[in-house]
C-alpha cells in the first residue's frame, strides 16, 4: 500500500469510526494499523462523552475472545515441545476419574481449537448460572459474574453430561466450553496456571507487559470503563476456568506487538519455538462453509479455519482474523502476511453486546481495506 493510499484508508476508517460513535454516548474506540512495521493509531471517543476519557495506546481494555488466539498459540508451542498432540483425545489429558461419554472423551485437541468438536456454546451448568443472573435470582443482578462462578468442577460436570449439537468433526459451531476446555487442558499438561503459562510462553518473549488477566494497581488506573445511562462505570467481567477462552485484558500497543510478531514469524524464517507456533496457528485446517454445515447463520460467512484464527479471503491473498466481545467491550485482531499489515481494535460502550452486530462487520471491513 502506498503512503497516499494508506492516508486515504486511515481517513476513511476514522470517518466511519466517528460516525459509529456519533450515536453512542460515552463510547471509546482505539484503532491500530501496523503497515510494514510502521504504526498508525487513532484514539477516539463519543463527541458528547461526559464520563469516558479519551483513550490512548496504553489504555487497558477487555479483549474477550481475542484471548483465544493467545491460547491456541500456547497450544502450538506445547505441541512443538512434544507435551501435547493435536490429535490427542481429550480424555488423555483430563482427570482419569471423570466419567466422560465416549463421544465426548474422544474429541480431539484439534477439534476443540477449530470449533469442530460438536460441543455447544456453553455447558448446562454454565447456562444455569447465566439464566439465574438474567432472572435476577443471583446477585449482582445482570450477567456479570457467571464466568467467575463457573469453576473446574462445573466444567467437569458439564463435560460428563454434554450432548453434542452434531457428530464430532461433521460441523462447525463456535464453542466457549470447547475453547475453555482446551485452555484448562493446557494447565493440566504443564501443571501451571494459565496466566503464568501465557506470561512465560508469549508475553515475556514478546515484551507484552499489559496482556494479562490480573491487573496491578497501576494497570487498573489505565482501564477504560464503559458507562451506564446513569453515568456509573460498568463492571468488568471476571473469570475462573473459562479465562483462556475470553478473559484477557490488553492494550493497543500490546495487540499490535502481537500482530507484528505473527507477521515477522511468517516472513523472516525465524525458527524459534514461538515463531513456529505462530505459523502453525495460521495453517488451514478446513474451509468452513465448503467442508462443514454452519448451524449458526451469523457465523456462516466465508472463512478458513486455523487454530483459533479464521482466514479471510480477499483480492491480495489471505488474511487472518479474530473478534472479541465481552459485556461492555469489543475487540479484534488481524494479520496479513502478503500486505504486511497488522490490525487491532479495542472499544468500550455500555451496550457492546448489542453493538457487536454493527462493529464486528465494520472492523473486519476496515481490516480488509487496510490489506488491499
Amino acid at each position: 500500500m502506498s503512503t497516499v493510499d494508506l492516508d486515504g484508508v486511515l481517513s476513511d476508517i476514522e470517518k466511519d469510526a466517528e460516525e459509529y460513535l456519533a450515536s453512542r454516548d460515552d463510547g471509546t474506540l482505539v484503532i491500530g494499523l501496523s503497515v510494514k512495521g510502521e504504526r498508525h493509531i487513532r484514539c477516539l471517543r463519543s463527541a458528547r462523552a461526559e464520563h469516558a476519557p479519551l483513550p490512548d495506546a496504553e489504555s487497558v481494555y477487555e479483549i474477550g475472545s481475542v484471548s483465544k488466539v493467545f491460547t491456541t498459540t500456547i497450544l502450538a508451542v506445547l505441541e512443538d515441545q512434544g507435551l501435547i498432540g493435536l490429535d490427542d483425545p481429550i480424555r488423555k489429558h483430563l482427570p482419569k476419574q471423570l466419567r466422560l461419554p465416549d463421544e465426548i472423551g474422544s474429541i480431539t485437541i484439534r477439534q476443540l481449537a477449530t470449533h469442530s468438536s460438536g460441543l455447544g456454546s456453553v455447558g448446562k451448568q454454565h447456562q444455569r448460572f447465566i439464566d439465574e443472573e438474567l432472572r435476577g435470582t443471583e446477585p449482582p443482578f445482570g450477567v456479570y459474574t457467571h464466568y467467575l462462578r463457573y469453576r473446574k468442577e462445573h466444567l467437569y460436570a458439564d463435560l460428563e453430561t454434554a450432548e453434542l449439537e452434531y457428530p464430532t468433526g461433521q460441523g462447525w459451531l463456535y464453542s466457549v466450553i470447547g475453547m475453555g476446555t482446551l485452555g484448562h487442558i493446557l494447565e493440566l499438561v504443564t501443571g501451571q496456571p494459565y496466566e503464568q503459562l501465557l506470561k512465560e510462553t508469549i508475553c515475556e518473549p514478546l515484551g507484552l507487559t499489559d496482556t494479562c488477566y490480573s491487573l496491578s494497581k497501576e494497570q487498573q488506573g489505565r482501564v477504560v470503563h464503559a458507562y451506564d445511562r446513569a453515568g456509573q462505570p460498568c463492571p468488568n467481567w471476571y473469570h475462573d476456568v473459562m479465562l483462556p477462552q475470553g478473559g484477557l485484558r490488553s492494550t493497543m500497543n500490546d495487540l499490535l506487538t502481537f500482530t507484528e510478531a505473527n507477521l515477522k514469524a511468517g516472513i523472516d524464517g525465524d525458527d524459534s519455538v514461538l515463531s513456529r507456533a505462530m505459523r502453525r496457528t495460521r495453517e488451514e485446517h478446513f474451509d468452513g462453509p465448503a467442508a462443514y454445515p454452519m448451524p449458526d447463520a451469523e457465523e456462516s460467512r466465508d472463512f478458513i479455519q486455523g487454530l483459533g484464527w479464521r482466514g479471510l479471503s480477499h483480492p491480495s491473498g489471505r488474511a487472518w482474523w479474530h473478534p472479541g466481545t465481552t459485556l461492555f467491550y469489543l475487540a479484534g485482531a488481524g494479520v496479513d502476511e502478503h500486505a504486511q499489515v497488522g490490525f487491532a481494535i479495542v472499544s468500550s460502550h455500555g451496550r457492546s453486546l448489542v453493538d457487536q452486530a454493527v462493529l464486528h462487520p465494520l472492523q473486519q471491513d476496515w481490516f480488509r481495506r487496510a490489506c488491499q
